[in-house]
C-alpha cells in the first residue's frame, strides 16, 4: 500500500505501524493517546484544536504504532508542513511534532521505527529538511543536530525597567482588522534573515490571535502611538510555563519600554521581582533588555536533519552561483568535494556555474576532499548557522583543504536565520 493516510503495515505478530486516516475514529484515538503522554491540559486542548481548526490540518500526517493485542496506540508522532524561504527560494521543510511513547512501551525502538516511515513520507512529499523542537540529545540518535537559536531566555530585575510615562503610547488587543499591519511588519523584519518562515495569515490567526495566552497559543497586541497603530507583538508562555515568550518584529526604544511595562503590569511584579522572558536574540527588544541590565541565562536550539544533502544543494544551486558571481571566484572552474564522512557530494563548477551536483562513491580522505565535517555538524555550515572556524572549534575532525578554505567560506557564509513554526 502506498504511503498515504490509512496506510498500515505489520511490524511483527503483535505491533503494526499506521498513518492515521482523516476519520473521527483515528483522530480520537490519536487524541486519547496524547492525553496519556502529554499530561498538560493546555497541550491536550491545543492538539484537539489542531485536529479540527488548524488551517493546514489536511497537510498533517499522524503516524502511530498500535499494540494489536489491546487495539491501543502506544507510540506516535506528527509531520507538519512549513514554508521556509532561503534568500527568496522556497525551501521544502517539515516539522516533527507531538512525539511520544507510553511509558510501558519505551526502550523498544518505536520512535526509530516511526522515524523511518516519517522519512519515507518526507521523500514522497519532497521535503528536504526536517526540524524539531525536542528534548536534548535523543534526536541526535536519529541524525539531528542543533542549528539556529530557539529559546533564548533573559532575565531582568523589575526595578531596572525605566518607569517612564508613555502617554502617547497605548497597547490593546489585536483583531482581524490589524492583519495588514501585522503582515507588513512581519515581512519587513523577516526579510533580513537568511532563512525564515513565510507568513501564512490563516495560520497566524490560528496561533496568535487568541483571547488568552498559554504555552501553546499566543495573544497578539498592537502598539498605538498618537492614535496610530504602529507595531505589534505576541505574548505567550514558554513550553515549561515559567517565562513570558515574546514574538515581535523590531521595536523602537519607546515601544520596547512600553512592552516591558505592559508585562510588568499584567504580571503584578514589584520592584524586587525578577522577570523571566524568552525571545529571539536578533530582535531590538532583546538588545534593549540587555542594555538596561538584562542577563542571558539559558538558550536552546532547533534540531535539524537534512536526509539528502545532494537534493538540498541542488535546491540552493542558484544561491551558490550568485555567491560565486559576486566574489573573486566568479570565473571558477573546479570540482568541489564535500563530505560528512558517510557520503561525498561533488559540485562540478565551470566558469562560475554549477554544472552538476552528484553523490560519488569515494572515501573522504584529505587528498581528494575539499571539506569534511562529520554528521549533522555539516548542517550548521550549509544553513549558515556557524562558520567553518566555529565548527572546527567544536569538533576537530571538521577539516578543510587550506587551498579551498576561502571558496568554502564564499559558498557557505555565516548568516542569521529566524526558524519558526506554524504550530
Amino acid at each position: 500500500m502506498p504511503f498515504k493516510k490509512g496506510y498500515r503495515k505489520a511490524i511483527d505478530d503483535r505491533f503494526s505501524i499506521h498513518i492515521a486516516a482523516n476519520s473521527e475514529e483515528d483522530l480520537n484515538a490519536i487524541l486519547d493517546f496524547n492525553k496519556q503522554v502529554h499530561l498538560e491540559e493546555n497541550i491536550q486542548i491545543y492538539i484537539r484544536s489542531i485536529m479540527h481548526k488548524y488551517p493546514r490540518r489536511n497537510d498533517l500526517y499522524w503516524l502511530y504504532i498500535q499494540d494489536n493485542k489491546n487495539k491501543k496506540i502506544v507510540s506516535s508522532l506528527c509531520l507538519s508542513r512549513l514554508d521556509w524561504q532561503i534568500e527568496g527560494i522556497h525551501l521544502p521543510v517539515c516539522e516533527m511534532e507531538f512525539v511520544g511513547t507510553l511509558e510501558a512501551y519505551r526502550r523498544k525502538g518505536f520512535i526509530k521505527i516511526l522515524n523511518e516511515l516519517y522519512e519515507k513520507l518526507m521523500e514522497k512529499e519532497g521535503y528536504l529538511i526536517s526540524v524539531i523542537r525536542g528534548i536534548p540529545y535523543f534526536y541526535r540518535t536519529l541524525g539531528y543536530e542543533y542549528v539556529s537559536s530557539l529559546d533564548e531566555r533573559i532575565k531582568i530585575k523589575s526595578s531596572k525597567i525605566p518607569n517612564k510615562k508613555l502617554k502617547k503610547i497605548t497597547i490593546s488587543s489585536a483583531n482581524l482588522n490589524n492583519i495588514a499591519l501585522i503582515s507588513t511588519k512581519y515581512s519587513q523584519f523577516r526579510d533580513k534573515f537568511y532563512i525564515f518562515n513565510k507568513l501564512n495569515e490563516e495560520c497566524f490567526k490560528f496561533k496568535y490571535l487568541n483571547d488568552k495566552f498559554n504555552s501553546k497559543v499566543r495573544s497578539t497586541y498592537i502598539i498605538n502611538e498618537d492614535s496610530l497603530t504602529t507595531n505589534y507583538f505576541s505574548l505567550g508562555r514558554s513550553y515549561d510555563n515559567k517565562y513570558y515568550e515574546i514574538v515581535c518584529p523590531d521595536l523602537t526604544m519607546k515601544q520596547a519600554n512600553a512592552v516591558l511595562q505592559f508585562i510588568k503590569d499584567i504580571g503584578n511584579y514589584n520592584d524586587n521581582d525578577i522577570i523571566y522572558l524568552s525571545l529571539n536574540k536578533h530582535t531590538s527588544l532583546f538588545n534593549y533588555i540587555k542594555s538596561i541590565g538584562g542577563a542571558l541565562f539559558s538558550d536552546y536550539g532547533w534540531q535539524v536533519k537534512i536526509p539528502d544533502i545532494k537534493k538540498f544543494l541542488s535546491c540552493i544551486k542558484e544561491i551558490i552561483e550568485a555567491r560565486l558571481e559576486h566574489s573573486e571566484f566568479n570565473n571558477l572552474t573546479k570540482s568541489i568535494k564535500i563530505s560528512n564522512y558517510r557520503e561525498t557530494i561533488k559540485l562540478e563548477v565551470n566558469k562560475g556555474k554549477v554544472k552538476q551536483i552528484e553523490q560519488i562513491d569515494e572515501f573522504p580522505d584529505s587528498e581528494t576532499t575539499d571539506l569534511r565535517i562529520p554528521g549533522g555538524f555539516l548542517y550548521m555550515l550549509l544553513l549558515g548557522d556557524r562558520s567553518y572556524e566555529e565548527i572546527n572549534d567544536l569538533i576537530k575532525d571538521a577539516i578543510v583543504d587550506p587551498l579551498s578554505k576561502k571558496i568554502i567560506e564564499t559558498l557557505f557564509p555565516k548568516k542569521p536565520s529566524l526558524f519558526e513554526s506554524y504550530i
